[in-house]
């Protein structure tokens, strides 16, 4: 009896492993793959190798995150994510090229990060710094916010910004700035006044001791003098002057200062005939080599006036000389060389220039009789 039992025992076993066998041939061994089908599978099973199919399998990937991708010889399946995150930027047009650059990435990422090579091409691929990465092999990923902040002034497919980002860096550590944060946040007043030309001149100039850059030009307060530097910079929104009488056609001034200089003109000339625009802007390029950079004139936020028929010696004792120191600052301009003040400005009384400041300032400056000079050193 109880060798019939045994009997039985074993038949029931090897009945179950036969069962267990067929069963398994006949299980679909991708029933766990979101999305899948009777069409994806045959191009799974026809384009992904086993290793491949396992990998899917394993990680339960979903069929649409790379299906589309699936037919391309260029197709790993383990690199799915990095032609995702590069297809939704919108700015690859081939498929060929999504996969290109992300096997590239992938490669090189996961040589340099192993595990977090996928966090940082997506940090690459959100601002625009993949093929800048994959073409410029001195790529620091401690500047990967200053080489986003230089790139929109170089040309694309231009990726001179890595090795001109370095050596800003280094030009900044020995003005003293020296932690990340203030070398971003350094970069982004400097992107935002200068262009790449005279932002590359502004850096790489060899300057006198004591002289300083000057970051952040667009300022209204801004000084520039022999002591503050702003290379050769080119305001941005300059607007040719007109409906004001003027030495000549093409004069250019800062857009609020423009239309400052406009209303004040036209309150000033129901009083006084002859005023006269005798300068505005003056370019880095029409300066004498030396005044280049240490010229306010290059601001785009400074006059000279005149009155016709008057000798230049005698305007400051016209009453329309007058007139405007005592209402100039009503519209946002400054008397920027005022009386007894040369030894802070470095500069003799000049009654013709005036600088455009805005409103609030100009009316502070004329109510405590400060120059420019002397606010800068209060707020510095």
């Amino acid at each position: 009896m109880k060798l019939k039992t045994w009997y039985l025992f074993l038949v029931i076993i090897i009945l179950f492993g036969c069962s267990f066998y067929i069963v398994n041939l006949k299980f679909d061994k991708f029933y766990r793959v979101n999305g899948i089908n009777n069409d994806n599978r045959v191009l799974i099973e026809k384009y992904l190798d086993e290793k491949e199919q396992s990998y899917l399998i394993d990680n339960q990937i979903s069929i649409d995150l790379f299906i589309d991708y699936i037919e391309y010889n260029d197709f790993h399946l383990e690199n799915y994510q990095y032609y995702n995150a590069l297809k939704a930027t919108n700015r690859y047009r081939q498929i060929e090229n999504i996969l290109e650059t992300g096997n590239s990435l992938a490669t090189r990422l996961g040589y340099l990060f192993n595990n977090q090579s996928f966090q940082k091409a997506k940090l690459l691929i959100d601002r625009d710094l993949e093929l800048a990465f994959l073409n410029e092999e001195n790529f620091n990923f401690d500047y990967i916010d200053i080489y986003s902040t230089l790139a929109p002034l170089y040309a694309q497919k231009d990726y001179s910004y890595i090795q001109d980002g370095a050596e800003y860096v280094l030009r900044l550590n020995q003005m003293g700035i020296q932690t990340i944060d203030d070398l971003n946040d350094t970069m982004n007043m400097l992107t935002t006044a200068y262009n790449q030309k005279s932002l590359h001149q502004l850096l790489t100039t060899t300057l006198p001791e004591n002289v300083h850059i000057v970051y952040n030009p667009y300022e209204l307060s801004t000084l520039v003098d022999n002591m503050h530097y702003i290379g050769n910079y080119e305001p941005k929104g300059l607007l040719l002057v007109q409906d004001i009488p003027r030495m000549r056609y093409a004069m250019y001034l800062q857009s609020d200062a423009y239309h400052a200089l406009l209303k004040m003109y036209q309150d000033l000339s129901q009083k006084f005939n002859g005023f006269l625009l005798k300068e505005a802007y003056v370019s880095h390029q029409d300066l004498s080599a030396k005044k280049v950079g240490y010229d306010e004139s290059q601001l785009g936020l400074t006059i000279t006036v005149t009155q016709s028929q008057t000798t230049y010696n005698s305007f400051s004792q016209t009453e329309m000389s007058q007139w405007l120191e005592e209402h100039a600052y009503e519209y946002g301009f400054i008397l920027r060389y005022p009386q007894r003040k040369a030894s802070i400005t470095n500069h003799t009384y000049d009654a013709h220039i005036y600088r455009y400041v805005g409103k609030s300032l100009a009316k502070s400056l004329h109510d405590s009789q400060m120059t420019l000079e002397e606010y800068q050193s209060q707020t510095s």
